[in-house]
């Protein structure tokens, strides 16, 4: 390539002026600077792009060619800067999201629908793990923010406290425990359970519970979201234990009776999580501020 993107400039100047020294003056340089870059460009190409006369310059065929052809250059280049200096202020971008199933039904559809409001460019990628394969991932770049509801362990990661939840005990309003406003985990031990997906966090939560108490958890059904577990309780296939905010609508609707259980790892932090808040990009940045910003 004979030409850079200034050399063209300077010839679409020239040729919308119709002088080389008003073009000069319009693009703050000497004419003679304008004069010797186009004189090599010609030399280059060894074809004339411009006819000068005392009255100024008129354009060849080779040199209409040109200008045709640099406009639409100087155009895509002139997108193209915009593009990538919208993606270094964040303003374009995509941001992988990485997080477990109570942050995704609970906190993220409100959050994330806000800050798309006010990004539409930027693209957020989210996908529901377990906290600790979502720490993981955050730790080998395959997620540049992640949500966690467990303190991950073996990872040199910066955690920020993001929100609070409450896990609650759902029962049939004619289940045994329904007269109940509260209960310790052991004792709903003696009822059979609906549970999620066997590589939950909830479910080794649950598992772990069950085991400090020396019991076994006796699983009826294993469901993969909330909403079915709320589902199987009211077809009366078992208790569940879910998340207070995420399951609300569905207990109502259902007439579910939702238990506070009084044991301390019902009340969880979610954190989230990144590598470092200096490596994220500016759309992370963006992002984890805005989370930030709803967090209590």
């Amino acid at each position: 390539m004979h030409f850079d993107l200034r050399d063209l400039e300077l010839f679409v100047a020239v040729a919308e002026a119709g002088s080389i020294a008003k073009a000069a003056d319009q693009c703050h340089t000497v004419a003679s600077a304008i004069s010797k870059r186009l004189s090599v460009l010609e030399a280059a190409y060894g074809t004339a792009l411009l006819v000068r006369s005392s009255k100024g310059v008129a354009l060849t065929p080779a040199g209409l060619a040109l200008l045709a052809r640099a406009r639409a250059v100087l155009h895509q280049a002139g997108q193209l800067d915009r593009d990538l200096r919208g993606y270094s202020a964040g303003i374009r971008g995509q941001v992988r999201v990485f997080a477990n199933i109570s942050a995704i039904v609970e906190f993220l559809p409100s959050a994330l629908a806000s800050f798309l409001s006010a990004h539409p460019e930027i693209q957020v990628e989210l996908e529901e793990q377990v906290s600790g394969a979502v720490a993981q991932a955050v730790a080998d770049n395959l997620a540049d923010l992640g949500l966690v509801s467990e303190i991950p362990t073996g990872h040199d990661l910066v955690l920020i406290p993001f929100r609070e939840d409450e896990l609650v005990l759902l029962v049939q309003p004619q289940h045994p425990l329904a007269l109940r406003r509260h209960i310790d985990f052991r004792e709903a031990l003696d009822f059979d359970f609906v549970g999620l997906h066997s590589d939950s966090a909830l479910h080794y939560r649950l598992l772990r519970a069950a085991a400090d108490a020396e019991r076994a958890l006796n699983l009826k059904i294993r469901v993969t979201s909330f909403d079915a577990v709320c589902a199987m309780v009211a077809a009366g296939l078992g208790i569940g234990v879910v998340p207070r905010a995420a399951t609300t609508p569905y207990t109502t609707s259902l007439g579910l009776v939702p238990l506070a259980l009084n044991d301390d790892w019902a009340r969880r932090r979610l954190h989230l999580c990144v590598r470092s808040l200096e490596g994220l990009s500016a759309a992370a940045r963006l992002l984890l501020d805005h989370l930030m910003a709803g967090a209590v």
